[in-house]
């Protein structure tokens, strides 16, 4: 006869294994801009949005407020990393920053606006710079964490 204690284990590590919403839809698919080249790799929960005209990246809705952006632009200001990540703190638009990174040709920042966690990070290729930003609700980070790290990794020009 199996012990209660045993059962109540066994119970408590079946929990234990439920996903949770984010984490239970495991399929990735990747997005590839025709135009620059820019790609990243996506759980497939994100539906993308209508495309801009100019066909200069792409946007993603997924759940619980979560969205993504994915496009590219000529640097025709000759933007270097810092001289963009003083811009992109100037404007206003990056309050609460957490985080901040400035490398060769790599831009990273991440922070909070409101009840939103938002990651950015921004790649100096040539004369383009490439751009991918997520915002997602605060209340979801240990969900959302694991999947924003491995978009992060797969973010790349061409």
């Amino acid at each position: 006869m199996i012990s209660r204690r045993l059962l109540l284990l066994g119970s408590v590590l079946c929990l234990a294994r439920i996903p949770t919403a984010v984490q239970a839809q495991e399929a990735w698919t990747t997005y590839r801009n025709a135009r620059f080249g820019t790609s990243i790799a996506y759980q497939e929960f994100f539906e993308p949005d209508p495309p801009p005209e100019n066909g200069d990246g792409q946007s993603f809705t997924g759940p619980e407020g979560a969205n993504f952006r994915v496009y590219a632009g000529y640097n025709i200001n000759n933007e270097t990393p810092p001289s963009y990540l003083a811009e992109l703190l100037a404007d206003g638009s990056h309050p609460r920053v957490a985080y901040k990174s400035v490398q060769k040709n790599r831009i990273t920042i991440s922070g909070t606006r409101g009840s939103l966690i938002y990651y950015e990070a921004y790649i100096f290729a040539r004369d383009v710079i490439h751009a991918f930003a997520i915002e997602y609700p605060a209340k979801f980070k240990a969900d959302y964490d694991p999947t924003i790290r491995r978009m992060a990794r797969s973010f790349a020009g061409p």
